[in-house]
């Protein structure tokens, strides 16, 4: 191991590296559904309210889903939790190690947070009172939250060039040091955005169920607004996920290639977006499923470059393990609580309006 590249804490894991690895995308996985319906939302919602000021129909869009994002903020931060702290375990001195070099700006993330927080409770509340104002609220929203993705972007990139930790550190004021915004980092950013507003107009056309009972004719426009949305996200996201590809280094490229299973999740993840873009106009049930299957291929592979990145200068399976299975059992326990209760709750959301259009038939 290079010795100017921090050791790892001198404390055993609590259990083995390959269970934290599996943890550690599992929820992720979540997260990022999550965080993707929260960007997307905020980003699809500025649009559509400064359309609204002259189609009262993006203006009634905006309003109903600006009711949403509260929640889905608040799954977004807590679900991000679990991921963070797997990371910290398993990738601690690299990760530690690129957030104190950026200090200042990791930090400003909790308050870049807050503050759209404030912005999705601001613009939910005082929708009507806003008026043509709440474009701009939701619009700077979303700017605070892509400023947070940026940082994120920028410190797990970071975190897999250890090799530079040494060379930072003496040429630059730790805790100011940014970094480097290469082309790589633009489209690992660019990557996530794109997906995340293909989601967020899937999660809308999912939305748009709920409101058949209150207008038929709206919600079946706003099923066509979230399906474009979708689809349209999803297109640009091949041709972005290629500028990622080949902005990665050759030898990570190469590394991938050889990889059967990197190939395979790649060739799977593709094949499942292209299946929920066909399903999408007639099916947001079958194009929901296959999507899911395309975040957990790309998710994975995604943590398979990570490791590529990182194989000549660290390994989690040389660190001691001492297991600590009651505590883990613990967590399990709540995970699968806290999921079949979310699981609960969006089956409770859902079945009015299954029940509804029964009624309506």
């Amino acid at each position: 191991m290079n010795p100017i590249i921090p050791g790892p804490v001198p404390v055993p894991l609590p259990a083995p590296p390959g269970l934290l690895e599996f943890l550690l995308v599992f929820t992720f996985i979540l997260h990022l559904l999550a965080m993707d319906f929260l960007l997307g939302g905020v980003i699809i919602l500025a649009v559509s309210g400064f359309l609204g000021r002259r189609d009262s129909r993006h203006h009634e869009l905006a309003r109903r889903v600006s009711r949403a994002l509260p929640p889905v903020t608040a799954f977004t931060i807590t679900l991000g939790v679990a991921p963070l702290l797997f990371l910290q375990l398993v990738y601690g001195q690299l990760f530690y190690t690129s957030s104190v070099l950026m200090a200042w700006y990791w930090l400003a993330v909790v308050f870049l947070v807050l503050l759209g927080y404030y912005g999705v409770y601001w613009h939910h509340l005082q929708h009507d009172a806003l008026g043509p104002k709440g474009a701009w609220v939701i619009l700077v929203t979303a700017l605070l939250f892509l400023l947070v993705a940026f940082i994120f972007t920028q410190n797990t990139t970071a975190m897999l060039h250890p090799q530079d930790f040494y060379f930072r550190f003496m040429n630059g004021k730790v805790g100011k040091i940014f970094g480097p915004v290469p082309l790589l980092n633009l489209a690992r950013l660019a990557h996530f955005v794109v997906a995340a507003v293909a989601l967020a107009g899937l999660g809308i056309a999912l939305l748009s169920s709920r409101w058949r009972t209150d207008s038929r004719e709206f919600a079946d426009w706003a099923r066509r607004y979230g399906v474009t949305w979708f689809m349209g996200g999803t297109l640009v996201q091949f041709l972005v996920g290629l500028w990622f590809l080949f902005s990665l280094p050759a030898e990570i490229r190469q590394e991938l290639v050889g990889n059967k299973l990197a190939v395979g999740l790649l060739v799977v993840g593709i094949l499942l977006a292209l299946l929920a873009l066909l399903a999408a106009p007639a099916s947001l049930g079958v194009a929901s499923v296959a999507i899911l299957g395309t975040v957990c291929a790309m998710a994975e592979l995604r943590h398979l470059v990570r490791v590529a990145y990182l194989r000549p200068y660290f390994d989690p399976r040389s660190l001691p393990v001492q297991g600590q299975w009651v505590v883990f059992s613990i967590f399990v326990v709540l995970l699968l609580t806290g999921l079949a209760t979310v699981g609960w709750m969006l089956y409770v959301f859902y079945r009015p309006a299954a029940h509804s259009r029964r009624a309506t038939v």
